[in-house]
């Protein structure tokens, strides 16, 4: 696998040739406060001041009695507190690579002093990287324009930060700073090196497993790098299969890669990449990060890649980024927004917005026996093209839902030559596995086809023009009637994928056990039956909660269960025996914490054949049962695959922990009763 092609050759030829994760609930969604980009120097260290027009002679320890030289600081050794300030619009050439670490209390920080430009450091492509960190700890880089480029290829770094051998390297954070012109190939493999570019962050060695213990890399802005934007990689990586990180490029021999060893508590915050060769961030060997609030522009313009990806990652949570017009490089070369990639467990991808990216919205894709996992929900994307979905190697536990997705027939798709490839959803690998699309909203004027290899479980999304998958049972279709859709600008400007007061997805969504309890735009969830799509017109408790449990005085019959009835699924069925069934007989739905219930919804496939069509309904009142519509009944229309919902409305509208349907009489046609999924709202 190569970091700017992200479908393995092998995959892909064999695609020629033949032709729900469990995510734990997400934590509290507010960001811990920015620190301030200028830190104070802490009372313990000592502030030194760095001036074009000072004197490596002076102590440096006033404004007027300032050093002149990077040589100079990098010859001091810092100590925890330490504050090393460069003149506002001052201008220093070569590198700067301080020595010294400071504590967690009490961090060592290189910053600026006075008013006006940033400090600027120019490697000017000579130098591995204009600012170098090594081995060192508790240290805060803020404040500096940074630039490396000159008249050659060689792939360099901005502000670099390495460590080798070291276990475990607490508290770096690099913050507010403007990194540009870095010098690199501007075409080839070279022009896809995820050791190089804006802002790179490495963990190395042989013999102690080293790591990153809370590191931080918040609002900087990256542009023009002839490679990546940010990344974090490490040499410690081998697990499952993935043995190397694309030795030609990272300059370490494959045989020197060392078992999977993860970097905690990273943070990729409130950054702006734009306009760079190859990836814009991207977050490797890690467990918990979060990738939250950037926003990336023009990813990929000199070779195939990804707006926003992460690999060989436990735990990444992906959400609040924008990610616009990275480049389409061919069927095979990227160009999505955002990238499970190799080896990444429980990815969770939410409350983002995607928007004009040429090669499409989301890839899933893996190596070796490592699978790529994501959970992708709340999220909008805006004219997104060639294949907006695709799922390649060792793409399992995909889990779309309450997802808007706008693909409109731009001229990028009408004329592109590869458009008769273009899908909105593709499989390329028959290791793909458990791939599911729920309460979907999905405009698709491009007619892009899905996919049909049978592996993708569609399951009641509404399918706006073009063509609907065959396999969703519980299919709607029609004018989704949102607001004003497809006029999105930003993140902050969603409004226009509001449903409208008459729209048909309202309250139609399967109930999904932890929801994250709030749409795109921080609408509380109900408990219970969403609108379909990314925003929720009506508020509801926002309760991120587990899914209702099911029992059943019938018993069970065709292999099937009472989970099935709470699953959020109209695929899983629960089956009566098909003898023996005598009324009445009860289903009980418990919910985990009180709700308002003012329907009971019954989802049912050959309902003439096996539907309930008689019923008394229940309610939990703390003690005892309470009867709140007797003798309903229902009239099924189909007996067919496809699957119909039936609303058992209650006089007044109840808050309850519980509800009871007393069975009086069902469809018999093969002997049992039947009911996919019983929910509320």
């Amino acid at each position: 696998m190569s970091p700017g092609r992200r479908f393995p050759w092998a995959a892909l030829v064999a695609v020629l040739l033949c032709a729900g994760t469990g995510v734990t609930a997400p934590p509290a969604l507010a960001s811990p406060a920015h620190s301030p980009a200028h830190p104070a120097a802490a009372a313990a260290g000592t502030s030194y001041y760095v001036d074009p027009d000072g004197s490596d002679t002076a102590d440096g320890r006033t404004p007027a009695t300032a050093w002149r030289s990077l040589a100079k600081v990098d010859a001091q050794t810092l100590l925890p507190g330490d504050t090393v300030r460069f003149r506002a619009g001052g201008r220093w050439s070569g590198q700067l690579s301080p020595r010294g670490s400071g504590t967690a209390a009490d961090p060592v920080v290189l910053t600026s002093y006075g008013s006006g430009a940033k400090p600027l450091i120019e490697g000017g492509g000579i130098v591995d990287a204009a600012i170098r960190i090594s081995d060192e700890h508790d240290i805060v880089v803020a404040g500096f324009e940074v630039t490396n480029s000159g008249s050659g290829t060689t792939p360099r770094i901005g502000i670099g930060v390495g460590a080798t051998d070291m276990g475990a390297v607490a508290g770096v954070v690099v913050r507010d700073n403007q990194v540009h012109a870095i010098q690199g190939a501007s075409s080839g493999s070279q022009a896809s090196n995820p050791s190089a570019g804006g802002i790179i962050v490495s963990a190395r060695g042989e013999r102690t497993p080293t790591y990153y213990e809370n590191l931080v890399i918040e609002d900087n802005e990256v542009y023009d790098t002839r490679s990546y934007g940010i990344v974090t990689w490490s040499q410690w990586m081998q697990r499952e299969g993935w043995n190397s990180l694309w030795p030609d490029l990272m300059g370490i021999p494959a045989a020197d890669f060392r078992p999977w060893t993860p970097s905690t508590g990273v943070v990729v915050r409130g950054n702006s990449v734009h306009d760079v060769s190859a990836g814009g961030i991207t977050v490797m060997q890690a467990s918990g990060a979060l990738i939250e609030h950037n926003r990336v522009e023009r990813a990929a313009q000199e070779h195939g890649n990804v707006g926003i990806w992460w690999a060989g990652a436990d735990d990444t949570m992906v959400r609040f980024n924008e990610v616009s017009g990275t480049k389409y490089w061919g069927l095979d070369g990227d160009g999505t927004a955002f990238d499970a990639d190799a080896s990444v467990h429980r990815s969770l991808v939410q409350y983002n917005f995607s928007h004009d990216n040429e090669g499409g919205f989301f890839i899933a894709v893996s190596t070796g026996s490592a699978p790529a996992e994501a959970t992708v929900r709340y999220n909008v994307s805006q004219g997104d093209a060639n294949q907006v979905f695709a799922l390649s190697t060792n793409a399992r536990n995909i889990d779309v839902y309450n997802n808007t997705v706008w693909v409109p027939l731009t001229p990028f798709i009408a004329n592109n030559p590869d458009r008769a490839s273009f899908s909105l959803v593709k499989v390329w690998s028959s290791t793909v596995r458990g791939v599911r699309f729920r309460n979907n909203v999905i405009y698709d004027g491009a007619l892009l086809p899905y996919d049909g290899s049978g592996v993708v479980a569609y399951d009641r999304n509404l399918y706006q023009d073009g063509p609907v998958p065959p396999a969703d049972k519980a299919a709607l279709t029609g004018d989704a009637r949102l607001t004003a859709p497809g006029t999105a600008t930003s993140l902050d400007d969603l409004s226009g994928y509001l449903p409208a007061a008459d729209s048909p997805v309202l309250g139609r969504g399967l109930d999904i056990a932890h929801d994250g309890g709030r749409d795109a735009v921080g609408t509380a969830l109900p408990a219970g039956m969403p609108d379909l799509g990314g925003l929720q017109r009506t508020a509801g408790s926002g309760r991120d909660e587990a899914a209702p449990t099911a029992a059943t005085s019938f018993g069970d019959g065709q292999s099937t269960s009472p989970a099935a009835l709470t699953d959020g699924s109209d695929q899983a069925t629960w089956a009566s025996p098909d003898t023996g069934v005598s009324y009445p007989g009860t289903i009980t739905v418990t919910f985990p914490s009180p709700r308002t219930v003012s329907e009971v919804v019954l989802a049912t496939h050959y309902g003439q054949g096996q539907g309930i069509t008689r019923l008394d309904v229940q309610t939990w009142n703390g003690t005892a049962w309470t009867t709140r519509s007797t003798d309903a009944t229902i009239d099924w229309a189909s007996d067919s695959g496809s699957v119909e919902l039936a609303a058992l409305p209650l006089p007044a509208a109840v808050s309850t922990t519980g509800v009871r349907l007393v069975v009086k009489a069902a469809n018999h046609t093969w002997g049992n009763l039947s009911v996919n999924e019983i929910s509320t709202r």
